[in-house]
């Protein structure tokens, strides 16, 4: 009888335990979209950050999509005068990885230049279609030179659809080796210069107005240091009410995202050779 008891209990505490088990549900945690926006400007040569900027800029952003985690996507677009989606929104830490080995290869192919508006409306057009948090990573060392489109209407569109901008910034303090001219064989000259200061309102204005924040660096030491993986998970600030679109603005947003695509398509060919 006693066994029978025993037994009994043991049943009705298994089945209590089965029944909470299927009351539990899976945490749902949603997907991070991320794009990363890189500098192939010129400029980006430069070696202050040794060997030169882009290489130490892809130092960073190999280390950062080595660490990702399992909800993370990532998209990458290059920019100088335009703009290129060098690897489209995926999870895949090869193909990421693949795609960021070809980080440097706009610097002798695009429209020399730095041009944000483009940029960030070709990263926009890479998230605009995911759910789930969404966000971009301004990658650059100056200031913007180019304007394909203006930058305001980037930024409204963007903080009304909730993606947040932030940016990382590298720059010199004080003088700096940059490009200047290019001998018949194609080797890039370097002359001495004054280091121009970035333009610091309008990353400010390009980041708090969709609920980002920027960093800027000055060696290649601190930013090596720099804990970007912490930086893009911390709670984004409340960004300002995006302002209402008007429909000609809307009619102008469609035109383009269009002009983006085709640039996109474009230089496709350029990037494969």
């Amino acid at each position: 009888m006693k066994y029978f008891a025993f037994l009994l209990f043991f049943l009705l505490i298994n089945c209590d335990k089965k029944e909470n088990q299927h009351l539990i549900k899976p945490q749902h945690i949603p997907q991070e979209n991320i794009a990363l926006l890189v500098d192939n400007s010129l400029t980006m040569l430069a070696p202050d950050f040794q060997p030169n900027r882009i290489i130490t800029m892809k130092e960073v952003i190999v280390n950062l999509i080595k660490k990702k985690k399992e909800n993370q996507a990532f998209s990458i677009v290059v920019f100088a005068g335009n703009s290129f989606l060098l690897c489209p929104l995926t999870k895949d830490k090869n193909q990421l990885l693949s795609a960021v080995d070809k980080l440097d290869r706009g610097i002798m192919k695009m429209i020399p230049g730095t041009n944000f508006s483009n940029t960030l409306f070709n990263g926009i057009a890479s998230l605009k279609n995911q759910s789930g948090n969404r966000t971009m990573i301004l990658f650059t060392d100056g200031k913007e030179n180019l304007k394909s489109y203006p930058y305001q209407l980037a930024l409204d569109d963007a903080a009304g659809k909730n993606i947040r901008i932030d940016a990382v910034v590298i720059t010199a303090k004080d003088s700096v080796m940059m490009p200047s001219t290019m001998d018949l064989n194609g080797n890039i000259q370097f002359a001495k210069v004054k280091a121009e200061p970035i333009d610091r309102i309008l990353i400010r204005k390009i980041t708090s107005e969709t609920g980002g924040d920027f960093k800027v660096f000055y060696t290649k030491k601190e930013l090596m240091e720099f804990d970007i993986i912490r930086f893009i998970s911390e709670k984004p600030k409340e960004s300002k009410p995006a302002k209402k679109t008007a429909r000609i603005n809307e009619n102008k947003l469609s035109k383009i995202y269009e002009e983006i695509q085709r640039t996109n398509d474009s230089l496709k060919i350029l990037f494969e050779k």
